[in-house]
């Protein structure tokens, strides 16, 4: 794990949380939870910081960073 991650929560559904880790070169992965509470233990089990919510800015640019679709070639599918 890299020492740079940080966690964002997020609520997605009626009962749903998604868990975001970004670090700082962009590299993301992306969790969902049935509850709240478990998306909180699995961020301080990884001892990460948690955010709440796209509460820092820089967040956002961490995320763009890596963004194989924001670029002039953008990502071929199948034709």
């Amino acid at each position: 794990m890299n020492p740079d991650v940080e966690a964002i929560l997020q609520r997605c559904g009626l009962d749903t949380y998604d868990l975001l880790l970004v670090d700082s070169r962009g590299a993301w992965t992306r969790w969902v939870f049935p509850a709240e509470e478990l998306a909180r233990a699995a961020a301080a089990d990884l001892q990460v910081p948690l955010h709440e919510g796209w509460d820092d800015a820089r967040l956002a640019l961490r995320f763009s960073r890596n963004d194989p679709w924001n670029t002039a070639v953008g990502r071929r599918r199948a034709l």
